[in-house]
């Protein structure tokens, strides 16, 4: 039985990998760096520690990431606030289902708190969640499972009785860590067929997921 549902972010409430990679992108051009697409994939689902760590073992510990990464967060701000916050099929169906249910919700993402707790505000999705675990408030990042068995307990809900709902690699891999349910929905990175064994299920929007916590 389902008594709490943790959710990714990125890639998975939101439409906003592909903005993450074009203001990376932006970034980097701006900064004289070419920073490809392959090795934005790379880091996908990771917190900022973590990620920040790639940065200087691929470009040194001259590369001036910080300010970088300052440049981006900027650029998506500014999207954000223009064009408002892209939303996955399904998303708002399934939250008002779960409020429905009185399940309690998380969101477990690797993203920073400030960018974050933006997009959940300017999406209008913040209302829904009992919970909030963002990348800077776990030592160990995804693909470790300490920001799914953090959420749980904030929840108060045994991880045992909690599905998380993810679309990275590494995501995937913190979740089947964690012990509960983890069903992948998938964004851009297509997740391995080793890294998904053993996973609850995949499903192709979140728009299924209800069916599935009504039949467990």
């Amino acid at each position: 039985m389902v008594r709490g549902v943790i959710f990714d972010m990125d890639g998975l409430m939101f439409d906003t990998e592909r903005l993450s990679s074009f203001f990376w992108k932006q970034a980097g051009d701006e900064f004289g760096t070419e920073i490809p697409a392959e090795f934005i994939d790379s880091f996908r689902g990771r917190n900022p520690a973590a990620i920040r760590e790639l940065f200087l073992e691929r470009y040194g510990a001259d590369f001036e990431y910080d300010s970088c990464r300052e440049r981006r967060q900027k650029l998506q701000y500014e999207y954000i606030e223009r064009e408002g916050v892209p939303l996955k099929k399904g998303l708002l169906r399934l939250l008002d289902y779960l409020e429905g249910q009185e399940i309690k919700m998380a969101v477990a993402t690797s993203t920073e708190r400030k960018l974050a707790d933006t997009m959940l505000e300017r999406a209008g999705v913040k209302r829904y969640f009992d919970a909030f675990i963002f990348g800077d408030m776990v030592e160990r990042s995804k693909p470790y499972p300490d920001i799914f068995l953090k959420a749980a307990k904030e929840l108060g809900v045994p991880i045992q009785e909690c599905l998380v709902l993810e679309d990275s690699i590494a995501g995937v891999e913190a979740g089947k860590a964690a012990g509960g349910y983890i069903i992948h929905i998938p964004d851009l990175i297509v997740v391995p067929e080793e890294v998904k064994e053993g996973i609850t299920a995949q499903f192709d929007s979140l728009d299924e997921v209800t069916e599935w916590i009504e039949n467990n």
